[in-house]
């Protein structure tokens, strides 16, 4: 009687892992030029202009910790030197990765900021950092820019979700994004985690399993196909 009821523990187990959803999805991007693991379920918001600039966001469920009620993640690519039209109809062209990054920390952030690294991955020390660290992406084996920046920025009146208060009382958006700039021939992509300090470690474990799946296929969308990368070159495969 007992092993029967031990079998139908098991079974009954089993089933059950088997009808919970996973963790995490492959995705590919709607140009076919990079694939990556995301969060199973988070809603996709994907934009593609040529071969200039493309956008994928991943946004996950509702959560007061975080500005505007929701986590999410994102992957864009960039051209090197091609201007890209903001929603509010201004102009960004950057020269490089580097260009990204030094204009990001200065006009995003401003000088009131500060740079951190987590040791390794999720859960890791977190440390100051004087610039971005060099890093190199598990699957693809491509060095990357990574770095968190805190930087604190005074909230728009009326939102609540994700708002915190600093000493003199007003509302702040304490923004902590998380980065990983990635190099390529012809221009670079940028995955990024814009998450709150408080609601960061919530999900940070999601954005080191975006950046250590991501495989790019093609130099950007429409760019030319990569047929070898380091780290799968390593792996024999």
């Amino acid at each position: 009687m007992k092993t029967r009821l031990l079998a139908v523990f098991a079974a009954l187990a089993a089933l059950s892992a088997a009808c919970s959803p996973p963790l995490h999805v492959s995705y590919g991007s709607v140009s076919g030029d990079w694939t990556a693991e995301v969060p199973w379920g988070w809603r996709v918001i994907a934009d593609a202009q040529g071969k200039d600039f493309s956008e994928a966001n991943f946004v996950g469920p509702f959560n007061r910790d975080f500005y505007l009620g929701a986590p999410s993640l994102s992957v864009r690519w960039y051209r090197d030197f091609a201007p890209h039209r903001l929603r509010d109809g201004s102009l960004e062209m950057y020269a490089n990765a580097d260009d990204f990054i030094a204009q990001t920390l200065r006009d995003v952030y401003g000088k009131d900021r500060y740079l951190y690294a987590d040791g390794v991955g999720p859960g890791g020390s977190r440390d100051y950092i004087p610039k971005p660290l060099d890093i190199t992406l598990k699957l693809s084996g491509l060095p990357a820019k990574y770095f968190i920046v805190l930087s604190p920025t005074p909230a728009p009146k009326d939102y609540h979700w994700g708002i915190s208060l600093d000493k003199n009382g007003n509302a702040i958006n304490e923004r902590m994004h998380a980065y990983a700039v990635v190099p390529m021939n012809g221009g670079f992509y940028v995955l990024c985690y814009p998450a709150t300090k408080r609601g960061f470690d919530e999900y940070d474990k999601f954005f080191w399993r975006l950046a250590n799946t991501f495989h790019p296929l093609a130099d950007g969308p429409g760019g030319p196909a990569i047929h070898r990368l380091p780290g799968l070159m390593a792996a024999g495969s």
